[in-house]
């Protein structure tokens, strides 16, 4: 077989070539961290990545539907949680309406009701994110006075979030339920008429307001109470969630990542071997027939 002058300058041409092409791919390797450059590197893990990976964007979205669905539900608890206190205060102010007072004091009180009323009134109307907190899909107020009786003016909607595959929470609770309008008598017209009977000295009417102020306490309670089961739901998947999102991330790593020690060793390697084939086409390139016709 003859070897020719120029034969053996591209055969050492290809080595170095193809030595520098190793040597540059892990390099690439040290300083990204990623065994897996290119899916023709090992497509079987690239195909297992890229599962990995819309694994846990998939989890990522469920945190963040998590976390807002949390949020209205904290919303709506802190804003129920102060109609509370209203009511407290006004069972309060009525208990001592129906003792034996002057009329003086007794309208005294009935204008604090009528203060507690409209307080619950804002509470009721509150707004988030363009939506009424307690008014369903509805972004207008949930209550207001209508030709002297008080409407309930939102929907049913159900804002809904999905916090993993198969579970999704209802997290709003809507005026209809929280003040009383599907019961008997709502909350504000029992301020209404509680207001309208310590002002007109009517005991047997301030008696049956504090029985109706318990009863919408009563009504408020359960709505928070129902609430706080949601909010556990949610807390509950946010930590499971978490915990999906940390093996995902230890798949992904244990798939593409490199082995820091390993990889550096490697392209040492590699740029020994660039350098002797650097080397060793330097030495072969040094003579040529030329040297020999003198």
């Amino acid at each position: 077989m003859r070897v020719t002058h120029l034969g053996s300058h591209h055969a050492a041409l290809s080595r170095i070539t193809g030595s520098l092409a190793e040597f540059t791919n892990a390099q690439d390797r040290v300083s990204s961290g990623k065994r897996i450059q290119r899916p023709s590197d090992d497509p079987t893990a690239m195909a297992k990545a890229l599962e990995l990976r819309a694994a846990q964007r998939t989890s990522e979205q469920a945190l963040r539907n998590a976390d807002d669905g949390e949020l209205w539900v904290n919303l709506a608890d802190s804003k129920l949680q102060a109609t509370v206190q209203q009511l407290q205060r006004a069972k309060e102010l009525a208990v001592r309406g129906a003792s034996f007072t002057n009329a003086d004091e007794r309208a005294a009180i009935a204008a604090e009701i009528g203060q507690l009323r409209d307080t619950i009134v804002g509470l009721a109307n509150s707004h988030h994110q363009g939506r009424g907190v307690f008014s369903g899909f509805d972004a207008g107020d949930a209550v207001a006075k209508v030709a002297g009786t008080w409407t309930y003016q939102g929907d049913a909607g159900q804002i809904n979030r999905r916090i993993s595959d198969s579970e999704v929470v209802s997290v709003n609770v809507t005026a209809y339920d929280a003040f009383g309008f599907a019961g008997a008598k709502d909350v504000f017209t029992v301020f209404d008429d509680l207001e309208a009977a310590l002002l007109a000295n009517d005991q047997a009417g301030i008696d049956t307001g504090i029985g109706e102020l318990q009863s919408s306490l009563d009504t408020t309670l359960t709505t928070l109470t129902g609430l706080g089961a949601v909010g556990s739901r949610i807390e509950g998947a946010k930590l499971r969630i978490g915990e999906d999102i940390a093996a995902l991330k230890a798949q992904l790593s244990a798939v593409e990542d490199v082995d820091l020690a390993e990889a550096v060793v490697e392209m040492q390697l590699q740029e020994t071997a660039y350098t002797a084939a650097l080397g060793a086409f330097a030495r072969s390139a040094q003579t040529s027939l030329l040297d020999f016709l003198r």
